[in-house]
């Protein structure tokens, strides 16, 4: 596994991780206030066995596993967040505003360059450094075994 990489992608999801999460919470709540409709027989056809179909359960059914699915994916996600950002207070400050410009701003290397005060190369440095870092507080070891190389 390449954990650079990985780091880099989870680095570059972070925002929309967490706005995912809200649009999560939203739609759960959503569906808090859907109730199961009534009962209707009129149309209901009965074979031999005089079985009849359950609309209502199967609706119930459906609601709840959607509301439980949901419910895992934000706990997971949170967890996710989480993750990264006890990842992030590994850094120091000119490793953060490093990482934040490019991964959370998007920030071209001259534009961060300039912010930071560093040259582009040093900024780029920087990053390789902060990203090794990241990488071993979110993987852990294995890391350290399969020495991070960053681009």
């Amino acid at each position: 596994m390449n954990y650079y990489k990985a780091t880099e992608k989870f680095l570059y999801n972070y925002k929309p991780l967490k706005i995912s999460i809200k649009n999560m919470e939203s739609e759960l709540e959503e569906l808090e206030p859907i109730g199961v409709s009534a009962i209707n027989y009129e149309n209901e056809k009965t074979g031999i066995t005089y079985k009849i179909n359950k609309i209502v359960e199967n609706e119930a059914i459906d609601l709840i596993s959607k509301k439980e699915l949901l419910k895992d994916r934000i706990e997971k996600t949170k967890r996710l967040v989480n993750r990264i950002e006890r990842a992030l207070e590994t850094l120091n400050d000119s490793e953060r505003k490093i990482i934040e410009k490019r991964y959370f701003e998007a920030k071209q290397w001259w534009q961060i360059a300039h912010a930071v005060r560093y040259s582009e190369f040093w900024c780029r440095e920087i990053r390789k450094q902060a990203v090794n870092k990241i990488a071993v507080s979110l993987f852990g070891v294995d890391v350290l075994e399969n020495d991070v190389v960053a681009n």
